[in-house]
């Protein structure tokens, strides 16, 4: 099975762009478990770095794992 980290860079950076759409996955994935791990914030900024474009939003769920992890 492919690891976590590379389906959902595929699906975020698919068309090189990540939507308001993903954003809103990404979140909704993110925050179930109500614990932000490190890693998740990497992969964040990672797929951010990687992106052609990203929506606002990126940036805003960004920020709240940064607040959630201190």
């Amino acid at each position: 099975m492919a690891q976590w980290r590379n389906v959902a860079k595929a699906f975020a950076l698919g068309d090189g762009h990540i939507s308001q759409k993903e954003v809103t996955v990404l979140r909704d994935q993110i925050f179930a478990d109500d614990h932000i791990s490190k890693s998740e914030l990497d992969f964040l900024k990672e797929i951010k770095a990687e992106a052609k474009s990203a929506v606002q939003l990126l940036d805003e769920l960004i920020a709240d794992c940064e607040a959630a992890i201190k």
